[in-house]
């Protein structure tokens, strides 16, 4: 199987995922990262991330050393367009769609990367923090978020990711950020703090 996770056709390498879901411990978790990291194919990048996270919180202490390293689907400058869906936007960092997927039981080692991690792993732990905080009604995180807005209060990329995921927490100095936010002069800044006042008054 572990052979056929390595052959040229995403179509056997696909079943190979579905197959070593039957046998699970920590010699085979490493490969099915190992395999995420290097996929290409979309379904079965899709079918690897949904099996590794099965792997709970013993995959989330693997990935975090991952966030930011894997593909060019990160946010490396701001937007152009502020995101107009209702709901809270899914990672575009592969890694973090996998942690995301985990839930609650990731927050911890997503924690620790806020406070040790290095910048690009920074920059998509917020994206996993928010998404994962505003889907479980979870404020474990908003204190370490604080430390890292006033880290990098100078990274307009980072600012706007910490304001965005700010609308998962319904507390007073939240609240007092993103309105201070709202007359920013980055108009990036201003549109997000908006955003996330709005998700927070519903």
């Amino acid at each position: 199987m572990i052979e056929l996770l390595n052959s040229d056709l995403a179509t056997e390498r696909t079943i190979a995922v579905k197959l070593l879901s039957k046998y699970r411990n920590d010699s085979i978790l490493d490969i099915l990262i190992n395999s995420l990291i290097n996929e290409k194919k979309l379904y079965t990048k899709i079918a690897l991330s949904e099996e590794v996270a099965t792997y709970g919180k013993e995959a989330s202490k693997k990935l975090v050393k991952y966030l930011g390293v894997i593909g060019n689907n990160q946010h490396k400058k701001l937007p152009d367009k502020p995101f107009n869906k209702k709901n809270y936007p899914l990672p575009r960092d592969i890694i973090a769609r996998t942690i995301c997927k985990i839930g609650v039981p990731a927050l911890e080692d997503l924690n620790n990367c806020l406070i040790s991690g290095n910048y690009e792993q920074c920059l998509e732990a917020v994206d996993a923090v928010g998404f994962i905080s505003y889907y479980n009604n979870d404020n474990t995180s908003f204190n370490n978020l604080i430390v890292l807005l006033e880290k990098y209060e100078n990274d307009n990329v980072m600012v706007w990711k910490i304001i965005r995921s700010f609308q998962a927490f319904d507390n007073d100095l939240s609240i007092k950020i993103l309105n201070s936010y709202k007359e920013s002069n980055i108009k990036q800044h201003k549109w997000e703090a908006e955003r996330s006042l709005k998700q927070l008054s519903k």
